[in-house]
């Protein structure tokens, strides 16, 4: 059996996480797709309103895998809209899955992300993992607006005891109980 990794990615920060993350696992890879581009008056109206925009339909194999892999970033504390619109739409199929953002990053974030993937998905996520940008960029960086991450900034991502954890989990044991 198989991983899945499945990302929506905005400004591409966590499309290069998504495209790390298949080459170390071997796992298979699909991006998120809407039918029209958003500009972000329309993210901001499905924050305000709770919307969940259309995507692009997407034709799985769920019996292929045996764990799925779910990246997409956060807006201010919600996961991104388009990654909330998958969850809903194939919740039965996410027995086994995880959930992994690279974010600006927040205090208590990763209980509300918890707090929303129980609450969108029948079964409970087996790992979230943060990748925080707040942790490594520079103010100077910081106070230009959004972030371009680099390979490098991944290669930090992937020493952390988290994401090596995760690694371990996904490798060693081949299952998710």
């Amino acid at each position: 059996m198989k991983t899945l990794i499945v990302y929506f990615s905005f400004s591409g920060n966590n499309k290069l996480l998504a495209k790390d993350l298949a080459k170390d696992l071997k796992a298979d890879l699909l991006q998120i797709t809407e039918p029209q581009k958003r500009g972000m008056f329309r993210i901001m109206l499905d924050m305000l309103f709770n919307r969940f925009p259309k995507i692009n339909e997407m034709n799985i194999l769920w019996n292929d895998y045996q764990h799925i892999v779910l990246i997409a970033p956060i807006w201010n504390y919600i996961i991104a809209h388009p990654m909330k619109t998958f969850i809903k739409k194939n919740e039965e199929y996410l027995k086994n899955y995880s959930f992994i953002t690279l974010c600006s990053g927040r205090d208590m974030q990763k209980d509300k992300i918890a707090a929303q993937l129980k609450k969108l998905a029948c079964y409970k996520s087996k790992a979230i993992l943060e990748f925080e940008t707040r942790t490594f960029i520079t103010p100077e960086q910081e106070s230009k607006g959004a972030y371009k991450v680099t390979q490098e900034d991944l290669r930090k991502f992937k020493k952390t005891e988290a994401y090596h954890q995760f690694l371990e989990t996904c490798i060693v044991k081949k299952e998710w109980v």
